[in-house]
């Protein structure tokens, strides 16, 4: 068989397509990104906006049964539990220099912009590192790491073990840290900033007493720490400067998390996201509502 595997919006490499490269593989099929007269095809579609993408796929393949998955296609999508079993295929992005996979899926929060409970569930263990980590580099997409901290600590030992530095693509839950859990992630080799979520007003004494948590077990919550500030819509605007004025007063950077699905920013937005999510401007002196907009 000849699959064909379409990577419609991913920003950074596409774990079910490469788990499904896996598979085939091991089934003696022919996989790639360029079959011209495939079989099967896989596509994937991450953001919702994208959603019609791929609408006129059957009629350039008519003879080839297609499956269209992804979060921003169909949220009960899922893999086979043998295909979801197997290392990712590496080898489909050859550039690729570090592992990725999950520890755990799900997420215990229910926050009213996200879709992870929906998609996965309730929180759960998911695949050991060791099942997945090929490279000196590992890229986690857990939404949660230490929801379980027994679990977290398990997990991230056998990184420091194996000397694999981490980087976790999500806020992690900030609310939930201590100064053990806090020891622990100064004790990782990271490769990007440790990524802690400051989605709503209501979070922020949660948010300094963590800040305070991190100060005080080592970490250099300036370079070292990036906190993501979620804006949903334009009415979210204030919120949002308010909650990245924090951050800056207690030194800290924040990085301007936008809604993928909503197009249409507010010139106000746009400035908000040129400003903060450039270091050297989000450091400058006075307001972050009163430094220019740069382009």
């Amino acid at each position: 068989m000849k699959v064909l595997l379409i990577d419609a919006d991913s920003t950074i490499p596409n774990l079910a397509l490469m788990k499904l490269s896996a598979w085939h593989k091991v089934q003696g099929d022919e996989v790639s990104f360029s079959e011209s007269k495939p079989d099967k095809i896989y596509a994937s579609i991450i953001f919702k906006k994208n959603r019609l993408l791929l609408s006129g796929i059957q009629h350039l393949y008519p003879e080839a049964e297609i499956v269209i998955g992804g979060s921003g296609y169909d949220l009960k999508s899922q893999l086979l539990p043998e295909i979801e079993a197997v290392c990712p295929d590496y080898s489909l992005y050859p550039d690729m220099d570090y592992s990725l996979g999950f520890t755990s899926r799900g997420c215990p929060n229910h926050c009213y912009f996200c879709w992870v409970p929906e998609k996965e569930g309730k929180y759960k263990h998911w695949h050991h590192p060791s099942l997945w980590v090929r490279h000196n580099k590992a890229k986690l997409l857990d939404n949660n790491w230490y929801a379980d901290p027994e679990w977290f600590f398990e997990t991230s030992q056998w990184f420091i073990d194996h000397h694999v530095a981490v980087d976790v693509t999500q806020g992690m839950d900030i609310r939930l840290i201590t100064p053990e859990i806090a020891q622990q992630l100064k004790r990782l080799m990271w490769w990007n900033p440790i990524h802690f979520a400051f989605d709503d007003d209501s979070s922020e004494s949660k948010v300094l007493e963590g800040i305070e948590i991190l100060k005080a077990t080592g970490h250099n919550v300036r370079s070292d720490v990036m906190f993501l500030v979620y804006c949903h819509d334009n009415k979210d605007y204030l919120s949002a400067l308010r909650r990245a004025e924090i951050l800056k007063a207690y030194g800290t950077t924040a990085f301007i998390m936008w809604n993928m699905d909503n197009p249409h920013k507010s010139k106000r937005v746009k400035d908000l996201i040129h400003t903060v999510n450039r270091p050297w401007i989000y450091w400058s002196k006075g307001s972050l509502e009163a430094l220019p907009h740069v382009a």
